[in-house]
Formats: C-alpha cells, sequence, structure tokens
C-alpha cells in the first residue's frame, strides 16, 4: 500500500513539474502586438493602427483606432479575440469588437453640420502571422451594427487591418 501512495504521489509531483516548465515557456513569450496599416497612410492619409495584449496562446485582448483628415467616422474598437493556430497568439482568428464612432452628418432641416457620437457591436475574423524577429503580418476585418446612428446606410461600420507589426 506505501509503495502504490508513494509512486501516485511520485507521478502528480512529476505532472506539476512539466506543467510548471510548460507554463514557464508560454511566459517567456512576447505579450504585446503592434500593428499599423501602411496602405492607409500611404493612399488616405487615414490612420489604422491596433494595440493588442496576448491573454494565452489562443486568446487576446486589445483595441483599434481608424481616423484622420481623409475621413469623416472616426473609431475606437475595443476587441476580444480567439485564435485557431499552431504558433503562440497567430494563424486564424475570430473577434468580437465595440466600435465607438463619432462622425460628422448634415441636418437638412437646419442645414447645419451635427456631430453623431454612436456605439455598436461587431464580429470579426482575419489572420496574423509572425514572421522573423518579432515582425508580424495580420489581414483581417469585420462589420458592426451602430445603434443611434440617423439612417440606414449610417448603421453599419467596419473596421480592416492590412497591417505589419512588431510583438514586443
Amino acid at each position: 500500500m506505501k509503495r502504490i501512495l508513494f509512486c501516485v504521489l511520485f507521478l502528480i509531483s512529476f505532472m506539476g513539474s512539466n506543467a510548471q516548465e510548460v507554463n514557464s515557456e508560454i511566459s517567456n513569450f512576447r505579450k504585446n502586438d503592434l500593428l499599423l496599416d501602411p496602405i492607409t497612410l500611404i493612399a488616405g492619409p487615414i490612420i489604422n493602427v491596433s494595440y493588442e495584449r496576448l491573454l494565452s496562446a489562443d486568446h487576446g485582448i486589445g483595441i483599434s483606432f481608424i481616423g484622420g483628415n481623409g475621413i469623416d467616422v472616426t473609431q475606437i474598437s475595443p476587441f476580444a479575440r480567439m485564435y485557431f493556430g499552431s504558433k503562440y497568439a497567430s494563424g486564424f482568428f475570430i473577434e468580437g469588437f465595440i466600435p465607438f464612432t463619432k462622425s460628422n452628418d448634415y441636418n437638412y432641416e437646419t442645414s447645419q453640420d451635427i456631430e453623431v457620437s454612436t456605439v455598436g457591436a461587431g464580429f470579426g475574423l482575419g489572420g496574423k502571422w509572425f514572421l522573423k524577429k518579432n515582425f508580424l503580418f495580420e489581414l483581417g476585418g469585420g462589420v458592426a451594427r451602430r445603434f443611434g446612428a440617423n439612417g440606414a446606410e449610417e448603421n453599419v461600420t467596419g473596421k480592416w487591418m492590412i497591417g505589419v507589426g512588431y510583438r514586443f
């Protein structure tokens, strides 16, 4: 009986030490991603930037910003992602996001520009690939429903990222 108990305790301690090695290996990964969309920056000039904090190998939370002089809508979107790739926080992902938008609209009754602020809920998907020396490439997008917008065409917004970035 003592031998069986000793073997069980030995196996449990061995599995616990093995789990600690895996957790310390995961904690050595860099956990912050910063991305910029150079296409919109050159063609716009629109700034499309995104920051993500990686919580685990499969999950991350972050915030993205789209705005600039060439666009009437400024949008800040916090998001949460789930990754399905084999590498740490990379590969195919799905995300949920909440866009906070501020746009200029024209009121035909008063013949004046008005500022409209809305909040919404959206869903997106894409892919993120980890390149050499901590560089990233991301391709993704999503669509959201805005609550509080005036017209039917203003009820939908989106976000996109064709970006390059750095993991630190």
